[in-house]
């Protein structure tokens, strides 16, 4: 009886997960065709706010994060109004990131410096694009591919094989090159070995070696594989993302260059350097606070 148990709950492991597939499939055919101002207005108003009374966690990072950012003087009504809109621009970033195509996606795009990511790449080393959970990531790094860069973007697989697969499909439809993260480092030397772009995101959790910096004046832990892998290759750190504005264009930015001097040390440059990257990326948040998406809880929860 418990094998027979075991081949039921095989097959409706199966059934289930093609369920899920053809509801994704439909749900995404869908929206792709929906009227933009539709969708925003689904995406943000409705969806957005479902999602933050009904994500406990979310909406408690979220509020966390606003404290943290508009510091101890910051009143409760400020800081939800900010976690809500952060919730919102999310479920925006993800109507996009379903409906956008690459053409004309230069018609609604801003980039401020392009000459940056040139000087870092001008090395012949590779340059490692590090950002955050802020705007539209994605649509950040599809905007250098258009550029005729190579761009390999570093990714988790989602838990759920039907999701991993529509979104990493959707980002090679954008133009990129996905790296899972754990396929190892072969691939990714590789890549800058071959002068080539990889595009990070810093603000994320997973197994490996972090350090800690300072980020809105308070410490936290965040991965250092990015500054290590600089520090070992000599490919040059560049920040930079991408934010959605009023009109619904968007407007994308990449800093200057890291510039950094090893000491010998490996721990202690790597934390130094991660600590130059954090710094370089904390004034986008302060400018764009409910565009930054804080999926965990960054901070001991000291802020009220």
């Amino acid at each position: 009886m418990a094998r027979a148990k075991a081949r039921r709950d095989a097959i409706f492991m199966v059934l289930r997960g093609r369920l899920l597939y053809v509801t994704v499939v439909l749900i995404l055919g869908v929206w792709k065709f929906l009227p933009s101002p539709l969708a925003n207005f689904l995406a943000a108003h409705v969806v957005g706010n479902m999602l933050y009374w009904t994500w406990p966690r979310w909406r408690s990072n979220a509020r966390q994060a606003m404290a943290r950012i508009q510091g101890p003087q910051a009143d409760q009504r400020t800081v939800e109004r900010l976690a809500r809109r952060s919730v919102r621009h999310y479920c925006l970033y993800a109507s996009d990131f379903v409906r956008f195509r690459t053409s004309g996606l230069e018609e609604r795009l801003s980039i401020e410096g392009w000459d940056n990511l040139e000087e870092a790449l001008g090395e012949g080393r590779g340059a490692i694009l590090i950002g955050l959970h802020l705007g539209n990531w994605d649509l950040a790094a599809a905007a250098v591919a258009l550029r005729n860069y190579p761009v390999n973007v570093i990714v988790e697989r989602f838990e759920s094989a039907v999701l991993d697969r529509t979104v990493q499909t959707n980002r090679r439809r954008l133009g990129l090159r996905t790296i899972p993260r754990d396929e190892g480092p072969i691939p990714i030397v590789k890549a800058l070995r071959r002068n080539e772009m990889l595009a990070i995101l810093i603000d994320q959790s997973y197994a490996g070696s972090q350090v800690t910096v300072n980020f809105f004046n308070a410490p936290i832990q965040v991965p250092a594989g990015a500054a290590r892998l600089a520090l070992r290759s000599g490919a040059r750190i560049v920040t930079g993302g991408l934010v959605r504005l009023p009109d619904n264009r968007f407007l994308g930015f990449i800093d200057k260059q890291l510039t950094f001097q090893p000491t010998g040390d490996v721990e202690r440059d790597a934390q130094a350097l991660t600590q130059l990257v954090v710094a370089s990326l904390e004034k986008w948040v302060r400018r764009y606070p409910d565009q930054w998406y804080p999926f965990r809880q960054l901070w001991a929860p000291t802020v009220a």
